[in-house]
């Protein structure tokens, strides 16, 4: 089964203050790890994502070490039946989950919509929604780490579409409408096609606005990652794990987290014949957001030196390569190129001068940094963990490719193609007539509109 346009999924805390006392919310302030669950399924991940969830619960099985707390934002078209929730509903509800039982909350002043005896339909396409369940998890469930895992579809390009709205979460929306009281420590996505170094730029520490240390994502699309293997390892002292090693939350960083998810997320896969004969082109990435400056610094400097070498017509044969080293891409159009495989491409090529092939071996460098781990199956067959498994944008070149582009722009656009984007952004001045960044060099290549503006209404 393939995952849907991009499954998310995010770890929230949810909670009221007047549904807790003082006393657990002292217990809470030394819980471990709170995590935050998003699942903006207003779509047709809304079944999926209850499967999902009431796995999970039982993977934990009331750890004292985790509190799991969900939002939900159901589809109207769901399968009509009784489920772990209880009686069935098509509105957004905010649940505390254990093992054997969920308790419905309200929302507190976060959420004063939201009761425990009353139904509301809320926009989980909005990033506000997503600000105030965070803020409220918080605030409701302290702990001394937090994970947000957001469960739904996406593209790369935007996130969390909402039948109801009509509307997707932009990527940078998340940085325009969300503050940086709401960082997360592990911000994990459901989602296709999430893996891309401008998507960890975004969100990365320091950026002013919400952030998160570690991102865990998944290049391409198909099914979701094993999560209840790692969630079945996750015990606290004197509570044995069934599948492998014992990590004590209390100890685990999120970086820790990250390895965890993604050494289950492919030993699921291993587990699994069918998978593993005809879902090969699985792939997910655990990134160190830390670091992703160091390579977004190293990219610009690779389009740098591809513009002073004219390099173009060499890119895009690498690019566009129809036999043996292909480079390897996580999309059907192979627009998401493999970062490290491309520039490993470079590097090794005499078709290039010597400065790019230099610059290109710094973006592997500064990708090797970034990448605390991954995984590809068999039909990435360069696959190197730790190395790939996170892709930059790279058109094809024909002609008119740049307008199938549009959402691919710094600049502020509208709810469809939302834009913004820091990566393509940050390093350049508009208007100087000289290429800095990567944006910029693709608009040069690419751009051939009549007007001033170009495609994206940019110009470098």
């Amino acid at each position: 089964m393939r995952r849907p346009p991009c499954l998310l999924a995010a770890l929230l805390v949810l909670g009221s203050f007047a549904s807790v006392s003082p006393q657990e919310a002292s217990a809470d302030a030394e819980r471990p790890w709170t995590l935050l669950l998003y699942g903006a399924v207003d779509n047709s991940a809304d079944d999926p994502f209850v499967a999902f969830t009431d796995q999970v619960r039982r993977a934990i099985d009331d750890d004292p070490g985790i509190e799991l707390v969900v939002l939900i934002d159901r589809s109207k078209k769901h399968a009509k039946r009784a489920t772990f929730l209880g009686d069935d509903f098509d509105s957004t509800r905010l649940y505390r989950v254990k093992k054997d039982s969920v308790e419905r909350l309200s929302g507190g002043t976060h959420f004063p919509e939201i009761t425990k005896d009353s139904d509301v339909n809320l926009n989980s396409a909005d990033a506000a929604t997503l600000q105030r369940f965070i803020a409220w998890g918080k605030a409701t469930y302290p702990a001394q780490r937090y994970g947000l895992l957001i469960y739904s579809h996406a593209d790369g390009q935007s996130m969390c579409p909402d039948d109801r709205s009509r509307a997707s979460m932009g990527i940078a929306e998340v940085t325009d409408r969300i503050g940086a009281d709401e960082r997360v420590d592990f911000l994990a996505l459901e989602l296709c096609n999430m893996g891309g170094v401008e998507i960890a730029y975004q969100w990365r520490p320091r950026n002013g606005r919400f952030e998160a240390d570690v991102l865990l994502a998944i290049p391409n699309a198909g099914p979701p990652l094993d999560w209840h293997r790692a969630f079945s390892r996750i015990r606290s002292p004197g509570r044995a794990s069934k599948t492998g090693p014992a990590v004590d939350p209390a100890k685990m960083t999120a970086v820790d987290f990250g390895k965890l998810v993604i050494e289950e997320g492919y030993r699921g896969r291993q587990a699994s014949v069918m998978l593993w004969w005809r879902g090969s082109r699985e792939s997910a990435g655990c990134y160190d957001l830390r670091q992703a400056g160091v390579v977004k610094d190293a990219v610009d400097a690779l389009a740098v030196t591809l513009a002073k070498t004219d390099s173009k017509g060499a890119l895009l044969g690498l690019r566009n390569a129809s036999s043996e080293g292909r480079l390897m891409s996580y999309s059907g159009e192979r627009s998401y190129v493999d970062l490290y495989d491309l520039c490993r491409s470079v590097a090794e090529s005499d078709r290039f001068a010597e400065p790019v092939r230099s610059a290109a071996t710094g973006v592997m460098n500064g990708v090797e940094r970034m990448m605390i781990a991954s995984f590809g199956m068999s039909a990435y067959k360069q696959f190197e963990a730790g190395k790939n498994g996170v892709f930059v944008v790279l058109p094809s070149g024909k002609p008119d490719c740049w307008k199938q582009f549009r959402w691919y722009t710094p600049l502020r656009g509208d709810r469809r193609s939302y834009g913004n984007w820091s990566f393509l952004q940050d390093g350049a001045t508009p208007g100087n007539g000289v290429i800095e960044n990567w944006f910029e060099l693709l608009d040069a290549w690419f751009d051939v509109a009549a007007d001033k503006g170009g495609i994206n209404g940019y110009q470098p």
